[in-house]
C-alpha cells in the first residue's frame, strides 16, 4: 500500500521536467545512474525474496540519492521541508519496532510511504498524527496488467 503523507499541497515553484535538465549540473548525478543496475538488482531480489527490509533499505536510499541529486543541482532544488525529514525519521523508527514501512518521495515535500496492506491503517494513522502532515491519502495495488 502507498500512504502519502501531503506536507505541501502547492504547486512546485520548479517542476520535474525543469529539474531533470538541471540534474547534470550535480557533481552527485553521474555516480547516481552508473549506481542505477546495482540499485534495481537490490530491489529486485529484496521483491523476490519477500524482503521487505532490504526493499525499504534500497528505495529510501534511491529516494535520498535522488534528492541529493537535486540539492547538488545549479541552481539547488531544495523540496523537503521540515515534516518530511520528520517523516522520514519517524518511518525509520517504526521499522525498526517491527513495523513494515519504506518511505520514497518523488520530487516535491509529500512522501510516499510503502507498507503490506495490512499495516496500512496503522501507517494513516501514525502519519495523521505527526505535525506538519495536512492529509494522507492511501492507494491500493492495481490490477494486473494487461495489453489493451
Amino acid at each position: 500500500m502507498d500512504c502519502v503523507a501531503i506536507v505541501n499541497s502547492a504547486h512546485k515553484k520548479t517542476g520535474s521536467t525543469e529539474g531533470h535538465a538541471i540534474a547534470g549540473t550535480s557533481p552527485l548525478q553521474n555516480a547516481r545512474v552508473a549506481d542505477a543496475p546495482r540499485r534495481i538488482e537490490i530491489c529486485r531480489n529484496a521483491i523476490l525474496k519477500k524482503d521487505f527490509e532490504a526493499f525499504a533499505n534500497i528505495i529510501e536510499h534511491d529516494s535520498d540519492m535522488m534528492h541529493s541529486v537535486m540539492m547538488t543541482s545549479n541552481p539547488p532544488l531544495m523540496y523537503w521541508q521540515s515534516a518530511t525529514v520528520e517523516i522520514f525519521h519517524q518511518v525509520r523508527e517504526w521499522r525498526a519496532g517491527g513495523l513494515p514501512v519504506g518511505y520514497t518521495v518523488d520530487a516535491g515535500a509529500n512522501v510516499h510511504v510503502i507498507c503490506l496492506g495490512d499495516y496500512a491503517k496503522e501507517v494513516e494513522k501514525r502519519l495523521r498524527e505527526i505535525p506538519g502532515v495536512s492529509d494522507v491519502l492511501v492507494a491500493g495495488v492495481g490490477g494486473a496488467a494487461k495489453i489493451v
